[in-house]
């Protein structure tokens, strides 16, 4: 399957796709940090499934056989790492894996996406929300559980919005955009939750993502059922399954739990 050079075409498609291609999209132009380097596609003139491969690999397709065909083209020597990726096509992305790790065992983080659908309800307690430094990228990297590095942190503070809140001059909470376009790293140190910061971060990186262009948007880990109660109070709507997965070879000492075949709903 070619690799993808010529990159426009591709952007009808994309929009027109909608929700579903929201991170590749935004991966594949670069619209949230530096454009995916490798960007694969099943037909040039109409394309049915796309590969993006930044820090790991996106897929977004409409069509199974397309999928199947694409991922079996891809790099044998790649590694299994997917992220944001539809559940649906995690059976498939397993059988057609050409890596060196195709049946190793697999670590998976099922998730669900949610987009804003009413801004109107974007309403904050009303903390005092500022924008982040990188030399925070240390602490929220400590209080995160599924590995990061902090260049990566770093990077997101300085290119997309990324909004904190301080007591006595310390951070004490915080929320940044990925290089997808998605909210993420909502955290709250365990001494100042229940005083409603995860809400007023929130509200502030919405509306400064609004004002930037950019559909708000996260994915929440299924189980986490406090953050998935905040979103759906705030105007966020549940819009799919997706999940981040890969070989352990892959994950590179990432906490995650292993799942040796496809995850249920839940």
């Amino acid at each position: 399957m070619p690799l993808c050079v010529d990159r426009e075409p591709l952007r009808p498609v994309l929009q027109t796709a909608g929700i579903p291609a929201l991170s590749v999209f935004n991966l594949v132009f670069g619209r949230a940090g530096a454009p995916a380097p490798r960007v694969w596609v099943d037909d040039r003139h109409r394309p049915r499934a796309v590969v993006c491969r930044g820090r790991r690999f996106y897929l977004w397709a409409t069509d199974s056989r397309a999928a199947g065909r694409l991922i079996r083209s891809l790099p044998r020597r790649s590694r299994l790492n997917f992220g944001a990726t539809p559940l649906r096509f995690y059976r498939l992305i397993r059988r057609n894996w050409p890596g060196p790790d195709c049946s190793a065992r697999v670590w998976t983080n099922p998730c669900f996406m949610f987009v804003l659908d009413d801004p109107r309800r974007l309403r904050a307690p009303g903390h005092r929300v500022e924008p982040l430094r990188p030399d925070d990228a240390p602490l929220i990297v400590s209080q995160w559980p599924y590995g990061r590095s902090r260049s990566y942190v770093a990077s997101r503070i300085r290119r997309l919005p990324a909004v904190g809140i301080r007591r006595r001059g310390q951070l004490v909470a915080w929320a940044l955009t990925h290089d997808d376009g998605s909210m993420g790293f909502l955290h709250v140190l365990a001494e100042y939750r229940g005083r409603g910061m995860a809400r007023s971060l929130t509200v502030a990186l919405c509306k400064q993502l609004l004002r930037l262009g950019l559909l708000p948007f996260n994915y929440i880990v299924q189980t986490n059922r406090a953050s998935i109660k905040l979103t759906t109070s705030m105007g966020f709507r549940r819009v799919g399954e997706y999940g981040w997965f890969g070989s352990e070879a892959a994950a590179s000492g990432r906490r995650a739990a292993r799942l040796p075949s496809a995850p249920a709903s839940r």
